[in-house]
């Protein structure tokens, strides 16, 4: 055994020491992890990371190191069928498969995601104390895992608030992307088909439905706040969640601008019944809801202001908004940003997008916290 799993381990290392140096740089560990999770971990928290793990002078971390750093990992096969826990046990412990497939389901059994070699998982029960799982991991075929337990997980990543961070956003994501995977899943679904300038809600109605954009043919659909268009919907994309979810009306307008548009509509009632009896999916559609209210109050700010929605209009409005010059957003400064765009925007739930967006739970919103909330500066990630 402890043959196979030093070898185990070298196949290990080998992935992250592609060029066969002999040792393992904060370059490297970048590398995987990007290519692992899509996330971007900076330089200078690989770099901390790295140094709190290896001994001596050497340019990196050696194998002796990094058999060391993983000593508390634990290798196991499951045959197939095999529960790796159940929604609602207690998590003391995330994956890493290896090999084989992992299905994810809901507590009432719903497929939700397949997971494949190179995936992790379980991650969310370690990022706070107290947690239970949310959904099942069940084996859809004979399966290798490496198991981190608390322990190590908690010493792995307290070098590093930056890669802690990234995991949680990382989990965050993947809880939205199970939310919709489970609608998308539904069949009580009405199939429209649009033709062009043809408006599937227009801004202060009463919210009845949500849609789906169809996933080979939706087309596109241009989202609008008076005259002005502030976003763009395209297949798979989901809307009009939160008018249901907050009890508010529409607050924009969508309209088909290809030669034709399909959608898929489920009713209210349908939908809430849904998310409300898978409260930790219903949580990652809430927080998806406030997010959206949010960079409608940016972007309408900065039309009001006569500007545009380049890179540079929103980050001026972070800076207009920042009123103490403190260089984040405090709750004060958030509420009075959505107020402006809507007066009657529950603080409740301001303090709940402001607990959302706060990643590194300092209690403000950061410039680089207010940037991740739009995808038009997810290619600074890569530069």
């Amino acid at each position: 055994e402890g043959e196979g799993s030093t070898h185990i381990m070298k196949r290990a290392f080998d992935v992250f020491d592609a060029e066969g140096k002999g040792f393992v740089t904060p370059n490297d560990l970048e590398r995987v992890v990007k290519e692992r999770t899509d996330s971007q971990v900076e330089s200078r928290a690989t770099e901390d990371f790295l140094k709190t793990q290896k001994n001596g002078a050497s340019d990196g971390l050696s194998f002796s190191d990094f058999s060391r750093m993983f000593s508390g990992i634990k290798h196991q096969h499951f045959p197939r069928g095999h529960m790796i826990f159940h929604a609602g046990d207690k998590g003391d412990a995330m994956y890493f498969l290896s090999s084989g497939k992992v299905e994810v389901q809901t507590r009432k059994g719903q497929l939700v995601a397949i997971l494949r070699s190179g995936d992790f998982f379980g991650e969310g029960s370690l990022l706070s104390e107290g947690s239970t799982r949310f959904t099942t991991a069940k084996c859809a075929t004979p399966v290798d895992v490496i198991q981190i337990k608390r322990a190590d997980f908690d010493r792995y990543v307290a070098s590093s608030e930056e890669t802690k961070n990234e995991l949680r956003l990382k989990w965050r994501a993947r809880n939205l992307h199970y939310a919709k995977n489970l609608i998308r899943l539904q069949t009580n679904v009405k199939t429209r088909t649009l033709k062009k300038g043809d408006v599937v809600y227009r801004e202060g109605e009463v919210g009845k439905s949500m849609f789906r954009v169809c996933d080979t043919h939706g087309g596109e659909l241009e989202v609008s706040h008076g005259d002005r268009v502030v976003h763009k919907y395209h297949n798979g994309e989901s809307f009009g969640e939160s008018s249901l979810l907050f009890e508010k009306p529409r607050s924009s307008t969508v309209t088909c601008v290809s030669d034709t548009c399909q959608i898929h509509e489920m009713r209210g009632e349908d939908f809430l019944s849904l998310v409300n009896s898978h409260p930790t999916m219903a949580a990652a559609l809430r927080d998806m809801g406030r997010k959206r209210f949010f960079k409608k109050a940016v972007k309408a700010y900065s039309l009001e202001k006569n500007r545009g929605l380049s890179d540079d209009d929103i980050v001026a409005v972070f800076h207009e908004a920042d009123i103490d010059n403190s260089g984040s957003l405090s709750l004060e400064e958030v509420r009075r940003l959505m107020h402006r765009m809507d007066p009657n925007f529950p603080i409740s739930e301001i303090r709940a997008l402001l607990k959302f967006i706060d990643v590194d739970e300092d209690g403000t919103v950061g410039l680089k916290e207010f940037k991740r909330l739009f995808r038009q500066f997810e290619d600074e990630k890569t530069k």
